[in-house]
C-alpha cells in the first residue's frame, strides 16, 4: 500500500476521486504526510499538469483549500472544453451546409479601382463576384 501511495497519480480520475483515493492510501503511509504541507505537496505532485501548474504559484499548505481550488480549476477546464466542443460542432455544421462560409460576407462598392460601375462581393471561401450597386456603397447580402 505504501508503494501505491507513492505512485498515485490522477490520470483520468476527477479531483474528488483522486482525493478520496489519496486519503485512503495516506493512512498506510502516515510518515509521508505527517504535516499539512507534506500532504499538499504529495497531492499536488499527483495531479494532472493542467491542474497542477495553475496551483503551484499559490503555495497552498491547507489540504482542504488545495482540493477545493483544484476542483474549481477542473470544473472551469471542463466547462471551457465543452464550450469549445459546442463551437466546433456548430462551426463544422455551418461550414459543411448552407452556413457561414457559403454566404456572401460583404460587398465593397469601390468601383474606382477596377474602372467598373458596381461592386465586388467576397465570400467566406475567397471567391469574388461582381454585382451592380446603385450608390457604390457596401450592400448587405442578407437584407439588401
Amino acid at each position: 500500500m505504501h508503494e501505491n501511495f507513492l505512485r498515485l497519480v490522477q490520470g483520468s480520475k476527477t479531483v474528488m476521486q483522486c482525493e478520496a483515493e489519496f486519503t485512503i492510501l495516506a493512512r498506510y503511509a502516515p510518515q509521508l504526510v505527517s504535516t499539512s504541507a507534506e500532504k499538499c505537496y504529495r497531492f499536488l505532485r499527483g495531479l494532472r499538469d493542467s491542474l497542477r501548474q495553475p496551483l503551484v504559484p499559490f503555495h497552498i499548505f491547507d489540504f482542504s483549500e488545495l482540493v477545493e481550488r483544484a476542483r474549481l480549476i477542473e470544473n472551469d477546464l471542463m466547462a471551457t472544453q465543452q464550450w469549445w466542443t459546442t463551437c466546433r460542432k456548430r462551426f463544422s455544421s455551418d461550414a459543411s451546409g448552407s452556413g457561414f462560409f457559403r454566404k456572401k460576407r460583404f460587398v465593397s462598392g469601390d468601383s474606382r479601382r477596377s474602372g467598373q460601375s458596381g461592386s465586388t462581393t467576397v465570400s467566406g471561401s475567397g471567391s469574388v463576384t461582381n454585382s451592380g450597386s446603385v450608390s457604390g456603397a457596401p450592400v448587405c447580402q442578407t437584407c439588401g
